[in-house]
């Protein structure tokens, strides 16, 4: 659900105590999609998360697809996974110039961003915001929570 759809009442992920970060750098190349599902699903396969594996890993080669066709071979991708108790935080980014992913197409349009639709379904909250990285760049997130 993107954040400005999200319900109110919903609790944040909270991961200052007992986070756990993980992180996986891989050239943009057609094979990281597939390394960045095989170490989402390693990771949680190891945690109580187990039940969010399969939406982590199809929203995380969602992102890390669009990341790679939108880089040149010779950038990276940066993939940054927190878990807690309860939910999971992934980030990716990449070092192509900020684009404000739109969650679907408009009238007109022939194809859209169906990756964020799908993000914006399945996901808990999602969003982009500012890296610290090169100027005008941007990591997309998704939260992923287990059912209270």
């Amino acid at each position: 659900m993107h954040p400005s759809t999200a319900p109110a009442t919903r609790t944040p992920l909270c991961f200052s105590a007992g986070a756990r970060p993980y992180v996986l750098t891989a050239p943009s190349a057609p094979t990281t999609p597939k390394a960045a599902r095989d170490f989402v699903r390693a990771v949680l396969r190891r945690t109580g998360l187990a039940p969010l594996t399969d939406t982590a890993v199809l929203l995380t080669s969602e992102a890390v697809t669009r990341s790679h066709l939108r880089t040149p071979r010779s950038a990276d991708i940066l993939l940054r996974m927190l878990t807690a108790g309860h939910g999971l935080r992934i980030s990716v980014h990449d070092e192509a110039p900020a684009r404000i992913p739109r969650p679907a197409p408009t009238a007109g349009e022939q194809a859209g961003d169906y990756g964020m639709l799908l993000t914006g379904s399945l996901a808990d909250d999602w969003g982009t915001t500012p890296f610290e990285g090169l100027p005008r760049s941007a990591s997309l997130w998704f939260e992923l929570r287990l059912a209270p």
